[in-house]
């Protein structure tokens, strides 16, 4: 149930909490259908504020809206995910080159609190399984975004903002990845921040490049859900 309030704090409640549902419990599956109905009964809201917090949901690329079947929660592709990967590496890559190149001290004084932020919080929260860290996700993206605020280029920077969107289910399920092969995230983070105090902007684009290559090869490696929330026929376990 969300709280009492008007109906666009309503929608952004419902939006928020189906968001975690998607992103961090595991509670909903990529492919998963999403029935309007059944939310309105869940969180105790009208009709037209779920459908407001699905429409929310698509636009940031979560959830998947068809005429004829309905809503799903975004299911995940290679195919997707390579494009995306590729976009990343090129124009993201570039907005890190450029930051580092142009940003000042009041810019590295973000980055380095960026850092902190996100350093201090868990990836994952006590459970079993142990679901993704929303604050953990939300300090990643400042993070992210910190590291290429100061390129200076605002067309790149939307850019940038779009494909986050875009690949943040992938980063949430590269995750899960995450409890079952080795990987220090932290210290790529931590490689990232170095490279970009150092003003080593060659250095700093290859460790990006490193970073998100790395979250490729674990999705890849661990199996992408098929639509029914399942890995694909034919994926790695």
């Amino acid at each position: 149930m969300v709280k009492r309030a008007g109906g666009e704090s309503l929608a952004v409640a419902v939006y928020e909490q189906v968001r975690s549902a998607i992103l961090n419990s595991g509670e909903l599956l990529p492919g998963q259908r999403l029935k309007p109905a059944d939310l309105s009964g869940r969180y105790d809201v009208s009709l037209s504020v779920v459908r407001e917090a699905l429409g929310m949901l698509a636009a940031k690329g979560l959830v998947r809206i068809d005429r004829n079947r309905g809503f799903h929660v975004t299911p995940l592709t290679e195919e997707t995910l390579a494009d995306v990967t590729e976009a990343r590496l090129i124009n993201e890559g570039a907005a890190v080159r450029l930051s580092v190149q142009r940003g000042d001290v009041s810019w590295e004084s973000e980055v380095l609190a960026a850092h902190h932020r996100l350093a201090s919080q868990p990836l994952f929260l006590p459970g079993d399984p142990p679901p993704r860290n929303d604050e953990w996700a939300r300090a990643h993206i400042d993070f992210h975004h910190a590291l290429i605020k100061a390129c200076g280029n605002p067309i790149l920077l939307d850019i940038c903002a779009r494909l986050t969107d875009t690949a943040e289910l992938y980063r949430a399920w590269s995750a899960a990845g995450t409890r079952h092969v080795h990987r220090d995230v932290a210290a790529e983070h931590r490689g990232l921040l170095e490279a970009a105090l150092a003003r080593d902007a060659d250095l700093a684009v290859a460790r990006f490049e490193a970073h998100v290559t790395r979250t490729r090869q674990i999705l890849s490696s661990c199996g992408l859900p098929a639509a029914d929330g399942e890995p694909a026929s034919g994926a790695a376990s």
